[in-house]
């Protein structure tokens, strides 16, 4: 696991906590915007009745969920806690996991291919 340098000061590490921490908000952006920008297109290609489609983004929703459990998980872990004074040592454990950085980038990813998957099934079975 890489992790902060010994020369990096704790401003310096706040700093990056902070960067993670708007990073996760954005991510939450991501993940309630996508699915309603979806749904506006299926729409307007008049599939959002198909069964493809809502099998798509019920399958992007399920995935989503996964996803923000997770992420709902590390803020409650390290910012809805009161630090101690080794808060830093125990956050960056948890910041520089492989294991989140799959969670919040691969999974916000592979909800999209199943959300598109079956807009796109929906469009084809259509026409």
């Amino acid at each position: 696991m890489a992790g902060w340098g010994n020369s990096v000061t704790d401003d310096q590490r706040l700093v990056q906590f902070k960067l993670v921490y708007d990073y996760i908000k954005f991510h939450i952006g991501l993940y309630l915007a996508t699915p309603t920008l979806l749904a506006i297109v299926a729409k307007a290609l008049d599939v959002e009745a198909e069964a493809a489609f809502r099998y798509g983004f019920y399958g992007m929703i399920a995935i989503y969920a996964l996803a923000g459990v997770h992420a709902t998980w590390f803020m409650s872990t390290y910012v809805n806690m009161p630090w101690q004074d080794d808060f830093l040592t125990v956050l960056e454990g948890g910041a520089f996991a492989p294991s989140r950085r799959i969670i919040h980038h691969a999974l916000y990813w592979a909800g999209l291919v199943a959300g598109l998957a079956g807009l796109f099934a929906a469009d084809l079975l259509k026409h």
